[in-house]
């Protein structure tokens, strides 16, 4: 590994405890989705208690990584990339706490060895899964049913399966899109 362009971000190291290392959780990731949940934790920033002289996360629910930067410095397709983190959310080893739009990154919180154990979730995980919160493009009107047409606004959103409302999986909140109906 060359120094001056470390593969993780400043950490000391990572402690893996049993009960993860068996748990279906984690037995269900690939080689290249371990690798994007070292990196995130790996970017965990730590401050030191000095009375009871231990470390704690300053930033867990602030991760704020780019996933071209991930990409970059974890050599991975953006596909893969993308469906690491989906993967990672919906076993429950991390969650995301802000949705990144235009040029803005995600923010993920870890949910391992860094929160009260009432908080992991990945130790409920085949009995219950966290696919709904994973980030979702809106539906656009690009498609079979839409190319070659003069006017795609006035294209009937239900035919071409087009929502009217775009879901925000955080909080589970219903945002209407105004109708570009002429009358």
């Amino acid at each position: 590994m060359n120094k001056s362009n470390p593969e993780y971000c400043n950490f000391a190291f990572i402690s893996l405890n049993k009960g993860l290392l068996e748990s279906d959780a984690w037995n269900s990731l690939s080689l290249n989705q371990i690798r994007v949940f070292i990196y995130l934790y790996s970017c965990l920033q730590w401050y030191k208690d000095k009375r009871k002289k231990t470390y704690y996360p300053s930033n867990n629910g602030e991760i704020e990584v780019s996933s071209v930067k991930m990409r970059a410095k974890l050599h991975i397709s953006k596909q893969t990339c993308s469906k690491a983190i989906h993967q990672l959310i919906k076993v429950g080893l991390i969650k995301l706490t802000r949705v990144g739009e235009n040029k803005v990154s995600h923010k993920y919180k870890i949910l391992y060895d860094v929160v009260s154990q009432l908080e992991e979730r990945w130790r409920k995980y085949p009995e219950q899964d966290w696919e709904n919160e994973c980030p979702k493009t809106p539906n656009t009107l690009v498609g079979i049913k839409t190319r070659f047409k003069s006017h795609p606004e006035k294209v009937d959103r239900i035919s071409v399966n087009q929502a009217s409302s775009l879901d925000l999986a955080l909080d589970n909140r219903q945002v209407d899109l105004p109708n570009n109906e002429e009358n």
